[in-house]
């Protein structure tokens, strides 16, 4: 028997703080201000090396700050249920390579106690029911891309983190990201994109945000007009 769907927590808006992180003696970020809101893209730019996939990982729950602060709708961090709202893609598909499509999608369903029939119209919306059944590592580099993004969200979480998610897309992959970024943007979610060309999703995103050696040179801090 399937377990009933957890409810998703309100996570927004995240509010990061005098956020700072240091790998060694390095900082990664360094005392970052920083609010998203709901229904709201925010774009995440900057050079190599400037902490964009940090905070991404620290608004994903892999990572802690060394010092400051993030809370989701006033709460921590560290509250117990906010993995549950969350999803978050880096730069590697993290697909398992001898499962198929539809099995990487449906051990990702099982995590997040959705029902197996809720599969199916995500396959369908990243075109992917002809290669569902292929093992991940039988399928081309877009194909396993969009495989990532539909596991990403699935469920329709509340807060979507995506690392260069247009890496290895096709001009369809392209579109169908851009449709379902829309879609997710209009049911309330909250989305982060770190990227190093803004242009194909400018025109979603309601602010871009620019770091430079792990410190915000351009956009709005927390206390900034969402």
């Amino acid at each position: 028997m399937e377990r009933p769907a957890l409810p998703l927590p309100a996570l927004t808006p995240v509010e990061l703080t005098g956020v700072h992180r240091l790998f060694g003696p390095v900082p990664a970020l360094a005392g970052l201000d920083l609010r998203i809101e709901a229904a709201t893209l925010t774009l995440v730019t900057g050079p190599n090396g400037a902490g964009k996939s940090t905070l991404l990982r620290l608004l994903a729950g892999l990572l802690r700050p060394t010092s400051g602060t993030i809370r989701y709708a006033g709460r921590p961090l560290e509250r117990p249920d906010a993995a549950a709202g969350r999803a978050y893609l880096g730069h590697h598909t993290q697909l398992y390579g001898d499962l198929t499509l539809r099995e990487n999608l449906a051990l990702a369903a099982d995590l997040r106690r959705l029902p197996r029939d809720s599969l199916d119209p995500w396959l369908e919306r990243f075109d992917l029911r002809a290669v569902a059944d292929r093992p991940a590592l039988a399928c081309s580099r877009g194909q396993a891309q969009r495989a990532a993004l539909a596991r990403t969200f699935l469920g329709d979480p509340s807060l979507v983190l995506l690392d260069e998610p247009t890496a290895g897309l096709d001009a369809g992959g392209d579109r169908i990201l851009r449709e379902t970024l829309a879609a997710s943007l209009q049911r309330g979610a909250a989305v982060v994109v770190a990227t190093h060309d803004p242009t194909p999703l400018a025109h979603l995103a309601a602010r871009t945000v620019r770091l430079s050696a792990g410190r915000l040179v351009a956009g709005e801090p927390a206390g900034g007009a969402p």
